[in-house]
């Protein structure tokens, strides 16, 4: 078609004004008239040799602009834009295509930015991040993408979770509510080694138009060892206050029964105070009515003059003596009685 176009374009008035004049004798005519066919086939073979040059650059530059577009497809940046020479329509066209490719370029690099920036904060939490599609009924069926951290902790490498099932890698056991948040409790199931016990929460979104649950669950294994160490406290410290208490009322039961010895004692040394008391005014009554029987008798003892009367008299010093040694007593025994009044 580029072909039929240029070849429109020829000039076709100059061949019929170099036609031969009428006049002219019949061999110079035809000497002419061979010229003229020998100059029509010049310029048509320049014409057909300027046509195929420009058919070369045409292909050489489009030919460029698939090597180009090729880049696009299989490499990650697209190429700064297509040679493009001249104001020709063709070098129109590629300026356009150079402006298209600026404009993918710079979408490519902002789409990289963001997904730069996606995988920074998916990667940087302190949280395991599993990312899994879910089918109609809601239950998750595969994995879609997961943070660095829980890779680390499963001991699994991305590409490898990429083909594990979900339930494979984390058991859910039940549900809870925590300050207006449903959390749930769970086991994160690594390659090796024990469970590590978490808390997570479930969050329904759409992954390029695939319904899809971002799990974050957070490790909460030192949390439940101090939750068990607080308990374990907790049950330690019951027991040493109910020993405590045991012992408390034991003590204060033997306090009570040594209180109820000793206001036992003290009724006991009052009573003996008071019996002490008593024997020493009965030891003075008693010494006045042996005093007055004594009288008579030594006077009795007086009036007999023999033997008899010198031994009554003997025995009644003897008794007088045991009385002064009564009211000695007595008078010690004033004094004890004093004594314990006083410090008692």
């Amino acid at each position: 078609m580029t072909s039929c176009k240029n070849a429109s374009l020829l000039p076709t008035a100059p061949l019929l004004a170099l036609a031969p004049p009428s006049g002219l004798p019949g061999e110079v005519q035809i000497s002419l008239g061979i010229l003229l066919a020998e100059l029509l086939l010049v310029g048509i073979a320049f014409g057909v040799l300027g046509i195929w040059l420009k058919e070369r650059d045409v292909a050489a530059r489009i030919a460029g602009m698939d090597t180009s577009i090729e880049g696009i497809k299989t490499a990650n940046s697209v190429a700064p834009g297509l040679p493009g020479i001249g104001g020709d329509p063709v070098s129109r066209f590629v300026d356009g295509v150079s402006l298209v490719l600026d404009e993918l370029e710079r979408s490519r690099q902002e789409l990289q930015e963001s997904r730069d920036r996606y995988r920074l904060l998916f990667d940087s939490g302190n949280d395991f991040l599993l990312v899994c599609a879910v089918g109609r009924e809601g239950t998750p069926y595969r994995i879609l993408d997961a943070n660095a951290l829980a890779c680390r902790c499963l001991g699994y490498a991305r590409e490898e979770l990429f083909a594990l099932a979900p339930r494979s890698v984390i058991l859910i056991r039940s549900n809870f509510k925590r300050d207006d948040h449903r959390l749930h409790s769970a086991d994160l199931i690594p390659r090796e080694g024990e469970r590590i016990p978490v808390e997570a929460s479930i969050h329904r979104i759409t992954l390029g138009g695939t319904p899809a649950i971002l799990v974050i669950a957070r490790d909460v294994t030192e949390r439940r060892r101090t939750e068990k160490e607080l308990m374990d406290y907790r049950y330690r410290l019951e027991e040493l206050v109910t020993q405590r208490t045991e012992e408390l009322r034991a003590a204060n039961e033997s306090l009570r029964r040594e209180m109820r010895e000793r206001e036992r004692m003290e009724r006991e040394r009052t009573e003996a105070y008071r019996q002490i008391e008593r024997n020493i005014e009965q030891f003075a009554v008693l010494t006045d009515h042996i005093r007055n029987p004594l009288q008579v008798v030594q006077g009795m003892a007086d009036l007999i003059d023999d033997e008899r009367s010198e031994k009554i008299r003997e025995q009644v010093r003897q008794i007088k003596a045991i009385l002064r040694q009564l009211d000695e007593g007595w008078v010690e025994s004033e004094k004890v009685r004093e004594y314990l009044e006083r410090y008692r």
